[in-house]
């Protein structure tokens, strides 16, 4: 046990010695080169947040025209709406002057069949005039003849009474003439009988030519009122008609408008859509370029602290010199002693955030193992955070002690 004890102080002479050397090494040789890349590193930070501040700058840009672009669209949207109502007005206005312009023509169509209807009765009245008028002109042909026969009669009076005159003396040839006056008696009587019947007829005749002339007027009156109608009608139907072009072209102009504005809303919308598609690809190549950033200026932060804290411990450890070395080296295994430092040491670069330089630290702080990391306490973080001057916030979001109790778990098969 003595022997195991000497042997790792003397390691431990043998490592400070070697530090220190590698201290005075790095402080002779590579100070100026490392502050030149700390100059570099932060000349690429600044470098690096200016390009940030100009990609959010472009980025509030493109966001006003996107909302400039979407405000438009919202507009010329509810122009097309106002638009799309009163075209479905008009159209419902022109729906009505159809069904206007159909009733309408149904009437025509009801008023042209009513006038052929009465052209006909006047047909059917003018034939049955015609009938009667040639009934009666053959009625006047027979009361011309019986006017004939009246006068051959009466001729044949006159012949007999001068015959009577010149024969009176002859009783016998007026028995004769008596006898057929007496003959000629009941002609007569038939004759006026005819006359009066003829007289009643032409009076028959006359009535109802009064009446169909009275009938024709009245028809045609009707018929002048129905052709007046009709030619008011025909000219309001050309005046609709007239009205109801006039109303589509101005519909069929208005719905062109409304067209060419679709087309023109829609490549607004084309361009919308691909400025849009554009931005996002913007917006994904500024989020994927400012992770990236932001990874290496993480990247380089760490190297930074880790770089800052082996300065430091370079810059204690030549301070210190050599002469001691030995008491660093006594003190160094007791608080490694103190701590329960086992005699393996562990790979402290498997915990999620330690690199090589920080594992060099930690254990010079006396940190070798993961249960060491893993019992730590708020207070322990506080002061190892100061310790290796970072921030407490990055050992917690790094989740040091999770990991070191998973790592012993995953080695010493171990919960703590």
């Amino acid at each position: 046990m003595g022997a195991m004890i000497l042997q790792m102080v003397g390691c431990l002479l043998v490592a400070a010695t070697i530090g220190l050397m590698m201290g005075w090494l790095l402080r002779s040789f590579a100070t100026s080169e490392k502050r030149q890349q700390l100059s570099e590193i932060a000349t690429r930070l600044r470098g690096r947040e200016h390009e940030l501040d100009t990609l959010n700058h472009e980025l509030k840009v493109r966001t006003s025209a996107v909302q400039m672009l979407e405000g438009k669209m919202i507009t010329s949207e509810a122009a097309l709406k106002d638009l799309t109502a009163d075209l479905g007005t008009k159209v419902e206005q022109l729906t009505a002057l159809q069904t206007e312009v159909r009733e309408k023509g149904v009437r025509l169509h009801a008023a042209e069949r009513e006038r052929d209807t009465l052209r006909r009765e006047v047909e059917e009245a003018e034939a049955r005039i015609k009938a009667q008028s040639t009934g009666f002109a053959e009625m006047q042909a027979q009361m011309e003849n019986a006017e004939d026969v009246l006068i051959a009669r009466d001729q044949e009076i006159a012949t007999l009474k001068t015959w009577v005159e010149q024969l009176a003396p002859k009783d016998a040839e007026i028995a004769r003439l008596r006898t057929r006056t007496e003959e000629l008696e009941p002609f007569l009587e038939k004759s006026r009988r005819l006359e009066r019947e003829q007289e009643q007829d032409r009076a028959r005749a006359s009535a109802i030519l009064q009446a169909k002339e009275q009938q024709l007027a009245q028809t045609q009156a009707r018929l002048n009122a129905i052709e007046l109608d009709l030619a008011n009608l025909r000219t309001q139907s050309q005046e609709d008609l007239a009205r109801f072009g006039e109303t589509l072209q101005e519909r069929d102009a208005e719905i062109q408008r409304l067209r060419t504005t679709v087309e023109e809303l829609d490549m607004f919308r084309g361009e919308v859509e691909k400025k849009d598609l554009a931005l996002r690809e913007a917006e994904e190549r500024r989020v994927m370029d400012v992770s990236e950033r932001e990874e290496e200026i993480g990247a380089l932060r760490k190297r930074l602290v880790e770089y800052r804290v082996a300065q430091r411990f370079s810059a204690q450890a030549k301070s210190t010199g050599a002469t001691e070395s030995g008491s660093t080296g006594s003190a160094t295994t007791k608080r490694s002693a103190g701590k329960g430092h086992p005699a393996q040491k562990d790979d402290l670069k498997q915990i999620h955030g330690i690199g090589p330089v920080m594992e060099r630290v930690l254990n010079r702080m006396g940190m070798f193992t993961f249960r060491q990391i893993a019992e730590w306490k708020e207070q322990d973080v506080e002061h190892m955070a100061s310790e290796l001057n970072t921030f407490p916030d990055r050992i917690r979001h790094d989740n040091w002690i999770d990991g070191a109790k998973e790592q012993h778990f995953l080695k010493y098969g171990e919960e703590l």
